[in-house]
């Protein structure tokens, strides 16, 4: 007999890590699911946001991660000639995904979760109000099943619409001297950002239509400023991709499934609240299942909460980030006026704020 799990969280990076551990330490048995190996590279702009940094740090079980992480301090917006300043108050950090991964793995792992690689699931089906989850060559059983792998999978039972061809670029580089900002390079389909790690290594990480690049070197080549910045740099990691990027409305549940981190909803890049969203959308679903653990609530109750939860929580920082897409997207003459509010510290606080997500009361 199949041992019958709490909890199945399928997706090893940080909404998966975040949900598991959440759950274990309300009490879940639960098992942690990934298709690949840890660590590794991720198509990221490994931008961590202050309203992620004091969740972070509690999954961990300690901050020694972020003590050494670089700080963030400010975002630069290149876009038609002009240098566009935003303060980033509280400060971010900036920490690569290979390195944050596995921190929340080996942090699973402690908190009593039963982490598995290379367990690819192949399907998820309900019986009887159990759920089965099948492996290459097993299956497992469990009450509730989290999907956390990502804007796209084997799992997802939507197919991507044709016209969305936009596509993730990754790569780490040396560079001397960098400034602790995220600096943003536009051009026309798609932009790239820039920010230091540690140890004189950047990460460039854009995204970009298909039909304009398909490699770091040409997105490079698409903004004057990156160009002649990049000349400089060597390459400190093999680049890697990833397609498609998906833009959908949000959802909280598939086949009876709940959704979390991309899966649930993909926020644009460049607002710079992902990993952020990944780690709130976890912790918000596991606490919204703690009284269905307890028998104290139906399953549809739980998913019920963990969706209010994350509309009224997250999804406004989606809502607001594509806003901000559209308007890189004006014609030149209404972009530029419309960028220049941002010159003013209060509209540029208040667009930081309005794309990230919201703490609970």
């Amino acid at each position: 007999m199949s041992t019958l799990f709490d909890l199945i969280v399928i997706g090893g990076g940080p909404a998966g890590a975040s949900t598991a551990i959440s759950a274990a330490r309300l009490g879940f048995k639960t098992s942690l699911l990934e298709a690949g190996k840890l660590p590794r590279h991720k198509v990221c702009g490994e931008f961590v946001s202050a309203e992620a940094l004091s969740l972070l740090n509690e999954l961990l079980g300690c901050d020694q991660l972020l003590a050494s992480a670089t700080r963030i301090s400010a975002a630069r917006i290149f876009l038609d000639g002009r240098v566009l300043d935003l303060p980033v108050a509280p400060t971010a950090a900036s920490v690569s995904r290979h390195v944050l991964d596995s921190a929340l793995w080996q942090a699973a792992e402690s908190a009593g979760v039963a982490v598995r690689e290379r367990a690819k699931v192949s399907a998820v089906r309900m019986s009887n109000h159990i759920f089965d989850v099948r492996l290459q060559e097993e299956e497992l059983k469990a009450r509730v099943v989290v999907n956390a792998t990502g804007r796209w999978s084997n799992l997802t039972s939507e197919e991507p619409l044709p016209h969305q061809r936009w596509i993730g670029l990754k790569g780490h580089y040396y560079e001397k001297n960098s400034p602790p900002s995220c600096d943003l390079y536009f051009f026309e389909g798609g932009y790239c950002g820039v920010q230091p790690l540690s140890g004189g290594v950047i990460n460039a990480a854009a995204m970009v239509r298909a039909d304009i690049a398909s490699d770091l070197e040409t997105v490079f080549s698409r903004n004057p400023e990156l160009q002649e910045r990049s000349r400089k740099w060597q390459s400190a990691t093999e680049p890697v991709s990833t397609a498609p990027l998906i833009f959908r409305p949000a959802r909280t549940q598939d086949r009876g499934m709940i959704l979390v981190g991309d899966a649930a909803a993909f926020i644009d890049p460049f607002a710079g609240d992902g990993i952020s969203m990944a780690l709130h959308s976890g912790r918000l679903a596991a606490q919204a299942l703690a009284s269905y653990h307890t028998n104290h609530c139906s399953l549809q109750s739980a998913m019920g909460e963990y969706e209010l939860a994350h509309q009224q929580l997250i999804q406004p920082a989606l809502r607001n980030a594509a806003k901000l897409r559209r308007l890189v997207h004006l014609p030149k003459p209404l972009r530029l006026t419309a960028l220049s509010l941002l010159r003013f510290p209060p509209f540029a606080r208040r667009a930081v704020q309005e794309t990230r997500v919201r703490r609970a009361v």
